[in-house]
């Protein structure tokens, strides 16, 4: 266990603010990159960095969240991701030195499209992710924070690469419009999912100000296996003269910070147009707040991507079996509507369905097969496979699965393991 997991057991820690709201005050033009600046004005990164130490964080964030090769490569900087990554977290953990501060890297999404509508593969994604991890851990930082994510598929890509590094603490935050992610996710599954997959937190950021961030905390908090985190934006930007304008106060912006952690958050910060002044604000409200307990015993959940469900031995169950023909031949070309036909009688009404592999090898397109699935099939699902197939199902599975478990298929990608 690190010492982010230790240290949330004891107290809700605190988080920074924003970096490019501080930058572009530092001088940065609108439209550079924000992580170049770890390179050609590292000063400037570290007037931002112990600012908010001053302000009272428990946890700094690197200067690094659009620092991925596809966003890099749009400022022609991709040839210098390792030197980015590996400075913006060096100088960090530079300020936080004897300073009883932590230090987590920003990571923020891809920007890419998964196929069809993209050409991201889950297998791509993870190269993306431990690409600009690598040089992260190597700097020494020991905790990630994974945030703005929008898709719950593209997280789980981050997880996998992350967790296939090791060593290293993973924050799950997710953002939300209208109750649920850009691809449909609600906060539930988000929370079940990413608890599963061994975060140290999940939780959301961004979206709007507090209020727009208490009921995801609170769906979330229903479900959740894991402490939760929180990273709202100050309010609602307003336009000027071509410029985003956070106009939120800092006393208006700490002011539900007893709700969300009464909701079980143990980590809460801000996130675009709050500064050290809003973090000051939070560190009052944190202090004065009362801190609730740690969630109890772990729920038995099944995520899809769509919907929650608890398990228990009397739910009504599906079963759909794939080693049929028709399966078997649809997935070997590529053509995963042959799903359809496979779907049993009777689904709408289950609460889960049983994916029952059979004897399939997986010598087919697993992403393809998993994210297909999850287009006809809304259902939480449990599988019956060997552990080969389960690893290959279960790895790209932007939920969490139960598992017919035998002694085989323990441990693999957080599946809720059943008799």
């Amino acid at each position: 266990m690190g010492i982010l997991s230790e240290e949330i057991k004891k107290r809700v820690l605190l988080y920074d603010g924003s970096k490019g709201v501080m930058l572009q005050m530092g001088g940065l033009p609108g439209g550079e990159s924000a992580e170049e600046w770890n390179l050609s004005h590292p000063e400037k990164v570290r007037e931002v960095y112990n600012g908010y130490i001053d302000a009272g964080s428990d946890i700094i964030q690197t200067n690094t969240f659009c620092a991925n090769r596809p966003s890099l490569q749009n400022h022609g900087l991709a040839e210098k991701l390792y030197e980015i990554n590996f400075e913006g977290a060096r100088l960090a953990l530079e300020c936080a030195e004897g300073k009883n501060v932590m230090v987590a890297a920003s990571v923020g999404p891809t920007s890419l499209f998964f196929q069809p509508a993209g050409d991201m593969t889950f297998e791509s994604a993870v190269g993306i992710f431990k690409e600009q991890l690598a040089p992260i851990k190597d700097a020494g930082v020991k905790i990630i924070n994974f945030e703005t994510f929008t898709d719950l598929n593209e997280m789980r890509a981050a997880m996998v690469a992350a967790t296939e590094l090791g060593e290293l603490e993973i924050i799950s935050s997710m953002t939300f419009d209208g109750g649920r992610t850009m691809s449909g996710n609600t906060p539930q599954v988000c929370a079940v999912t990413c608890g599963a997959m061994g975060a140290a937190l999940a939780g959301a950021n961004c979206s709007g100000g507090p209020d727009s961030l208490l009921e995801p905390i609170n769906q979330m908090e229903q479900v959740s296996i894991t402490p939760l985190c929180v990273k709202p934006n100050a309010g609602l930007p307003e336009m000027e003269s071509g410029v985003a304008v956070f106009r939120q106060t800092p006393e208006d912006f700490a002011k539900l910070t007893p709700e969300f952690i009464k909701a079980g958050v143990r980590l809460i910060g801000g996130c675009c147009g709050s500064g050290p002044d809003h973090i000051r604000a939070m560190r009052r409200a944190v202090d004065a707040a009362q801190c609730a307990a740690m969630p109890a015993a772990e729920k038995k959940m099944l995520a899809s991507p769509y919907e929650v469900v608890e398990y228990t031995p009397d739910m009504q169950l599906a079963e759909m079996n794939l080693d049929v023909d028709s399966v078997r031949n649809g997935v070997a070309g590529g053509d995963f509507f042959c799903l359809m036909d496979a779907i049993p009688a009777g689904v709408d009404d289950a609460d889960a369905v049983i994916l029952n592999f059979g004897g399939l090898k997986p010598d087919f397109d697993m992403w393809g097969f998993a994210s297909t699935l999850g287009m006809f099939v809304k259902k939480p699902v449990i599988i019956k496979a060997g552990r080969e197939i389960a690893q290959a199902f279960l790895r790209c599975y932007a939920g969490r699965a139960g598992i017919l478990c035998t002694e085989e298929c323990r441990g693999l990608y957080g599946a809720l393991e059943l008799q």
